[in-house]
């Protein structure tokens, strides 16, 4: 083959690729059927690989192997947009704002726009999203995941758009049937643990803890807060952990009503909460049945959001990387479009901030 074998071998995939042997979505042949194949090493299969990659023809996913992109069919007149797609739970309220400036920063440099959507935490509404970034396709889609630890109906659309070659990133959590992902969220276990760490330095040793049920960060959460109290030597109480779920929060009469708090608290001394929201709508319960906040009981929670710096509680929350994550998802994006392999992240909390 010559000096320049890589070369070659690069210019014979992709030629396959522009005449459609190999279409959008296939699953090129691993590294040792290509040795095979050419009757080289794969010191010479490497570079050749990694060419295409960079020219936007291949991606390479982790774990699952090398994919040919909707980019590589010049002979369709495949064109980028210059658009990526971001779908997140909700916009307008809590710390998503903060996200979406991080990644509109990041794109805007590389000439990119979003198109931003919202399912409100619903899988109806994350059904008709998704069919509509299929039927106007983007260059790459940003997504947090609707009720991640529940089994995802839409499944099967996201794994359309990665056949079509279209780039997924996940923020905060991602779906288990899709092990292959990017995903850049915050270390949401080490936080549980730190929120116990934190209240047993502060000679806590009856802490509770409330988590949300249907989003991944929430088991992690509390994973993390069990490993904390087997740490700090003190006791697992399941009378001392209460579950909620969107609706409950939002809907339900009984939590609305706070006759669960005293059965659920009972003596404890602090609360680790989901996040910001969840401390607060805890901390105006308790205060309504005459408890206070934190002389009678601390509650610890995540992300330093606006809503919690407006509520008017003294409450402790450590810090999420808000900005930070959504430029990490965003880099990642566009190096995916660009055919270089990621990998993916999961960022430290920043110190706990206690309101005075």
């Amino acid at each position: 083959m010559g000096q320049h074998k890589y070369a070659l071998i690069a210019t014979r995939i992709r030629e396959e690729i522009q005449t459609g042997e190999y279409h959008p979505g296939d699953r090129l042949p691993t590294e040792f059927d290509l040795t095979k194949r050419f009757q080289v090493s794969r010191q010479t299969v490497r570079p050749a690989m990694a060419q295409l990659q960079k020219e936007g023809y291949l991606i390479q996913r982790q774990g699952s192997g090398t994919y040919v992109t909707e980019f590589g069919r010049e002979k369709k007149n495949t064109r980028r947009t210059m658009t990526i797609g971001v779908l997140s739970s909700y916009i307008s309220n809590y710390i998503f704002l903060s996200i979406i400036r991080g990644i509109e920063q990041e794109l805007s440099v590389s000439g990119y726009s979003m198109r931003l959507a919202a399912t409100e935490n619903r899988v109806d509404n994350e059904y008709t999203l998704l069919q509509r970034y299929l039927d106007n396709p983007v260059d790459g889609l940003i997504v947090e995941g609707t009720k991640t630890t529940l089994p995802n109906p839409n499944i099967a659309l996201y794994r359309e758009l990665s056949r079509q070659g279209t780039p997924l990133v996940f923020l905060h959590a991602s779906y288990p049937e899709l092990k292959n992902e990017i995903l850049v969220g915050m270390d949401d276990f080490e936080g549980g643990r730190l929120a116990v760490e934190y209240l047993a330095g502060k000679g806590h040793v009856r802490i509770a803890g409330i988590f949300k049920s249907d989003d991944r960060q929430g088991l992690e959460r509390y994973a993390g807060f069990n490993e904390g109290l087997h740490q700090a030597g003190l006791p697992i109480n399941d009378r001392w952990v209460r579950w909620f779920t969107t609706e409950d929060r939002d809907q339900s009469e009984y939590f609305k009503s706070g006759a669960w708090v005293s059965e659920f608290l009972g003596d404890a001394t602090a609360v680790v909460c989901y996040n910001d929201m969840t401390a607060v709508w805890l901390g105006r319960l308790l205060e309504a049945q005459g408890r206070r906040v934190p002389e009678d009981i601390l509650l610890v929670s995540f992300d330093q959001s606006s809503y919690y710096e407006m509520s008017g509680l003294r409450l402790v929350s450590f810090a999420h990387q808000k900005e930070e994550l959504g430029r990490v998802a965003a880099k990642k994006m566009l190096r995916l479009i660009h055919g270089e392999a990621q990998e993916s992240v999961r960022l430290a909390w920043g110190r706990p901030k206690f309101l005075p």
